[in-house]
């Protein structure tokens, strides 16, 4: 029985080391992928943010350049808008 015990401890020391190392390993790669998470939606936050804000300023940009100067110059030309705003909310309209 002493030799049994002689034979099965090491092994068991080695398997134990090993599976806590590849465990560590395991759980590294996941808060990588955690950490790689939250840094892509942050920066896909950010960049939609970034996004709205430069089609408002294109907006204000385009009603800036409704100005009678800038009409005349065009001949009074249909300049159209393409960054606007739809502020008119759906409504019901009922159907007689």
């Amino acid at each position: 029985m002493k030799n049994k015990i002689r034979f099965i401890i090491p092994r068991l020391l080695v398997i134990t080391a090993v599976v806590g190392i590849v465990s560590l390993i395991i759980g590294a790669i996941f808060k990588i992928l955690l950490l790689a998470t939250i840094l892509f939606s942050v920066g896909a936050l950010i960049y939609s943010k970034i996004r709205k804000h430069k089609m408002e300023e294109n907006y204000l940009s385009a009603i800036d350049r409704n100005d009678d100067y800038y009409l005349s110059y065009k001949k009074h030309a249909v300049i159209p808008v393409q960054y606007a705003k739809r502020t008119s909310k759906p409504t019901i309209i009922p159907i007689y």
